[in-house]
């Protein structure tokens, strides 16, 4: 087995509601750093992190999980933790542990009310925290809502790094604000770096400009 220095482990707990995606989140990234051979499905049982029978069964996440995959010489811990009522307790000492919080948000439903308190369990450890959109393929999922939606409830500004390509069934790729190159994914979820689409463009120039803004304003 492989030793890594302490600086070179970063653990993530990945938070949100019951049914965000959180697990399907995590099952999507092992499968694309190469951590496991398969994608794996929580409709076909198959995820890494929901592994004991009632989760399988049930098809929702019952008790903190953890994963793992290496990316760029560093181990990234994933500590999968449950978003329903009666199990979402389970988030706070991964939050506890964590170096960051991944908080994953329905595209479709928003902010829900067990990400209220999954963030407040961040809140209480000050940390540091990204977030997720998920579903942007579901009918009615709007990107653009979703972030009101956190910026209404937690009060804070939040820019995306990526922007979609297409929407709902249409939905096929990203653009990196960051680094202003865009890609479209296949089936398998592999990409391939394409043009920025010439039809979004405009909102990809103001979003990078507001981000820029939210960075000077911060240093």
């Amino acid at each position: 087995m492989k030793v890594y220095a302490t600086e070179a482990i970063r653990n993530l707990a990945v938070i949100g509601h019951g049914d965000a995606g959180k697990t399907q989140l995590i099952s999507s990234l092992l499968y694309v750093a190469g951590a496991t051979p398969r994608w794996g499905k929580v409709d076909e049982g198959t995820t890494v992190t929901d592994h004991d029978e009632d989760s399988i069964a049930r098809k929702i996440t019952l008790n903190t999980a953890l994963a793992h995959a290496e990316h760029r010489e560093t181990k990234i811990n994933f500590i999968d933790t449950p978003g329903y009522a009666a199990f979402v307790s389970h988030a706070r000492p991964a939050c506890r542990v964590a170096d960051c919080g991944v908080v994953v948000v329905d595209a479709v439903k928003g902010v829900e009310v067990q990400t209220e308190k999954t963030w407040a369990y961040a809140n209480e450890f000050l940390l540091p925290r990204i977030m997720v959109v998920t579903k942007l393929d579901k009918e009615h999922s709007d990107l653009g809502i979703a972030l009101d939606s956190a910026h209404h409830v937690f009060n804070r500004a939040i820019i995306p790094f990526t922007l979609p390509i297409g929407k709902e069934h249409d939905f096929k790729g990203v653009v990196d604000v960051v680094h202003m190159k865009a890609y479209e994914f296949d089936e398998h979820g592999k990409a391939k770096e394409i043009d920025i689409p010439s039809a979004g463009r405009e909102v990809v120039d103001k979003t990078r400009e507001r981000l820029v803004e939210l960075v000077a304003e911060s240093d």
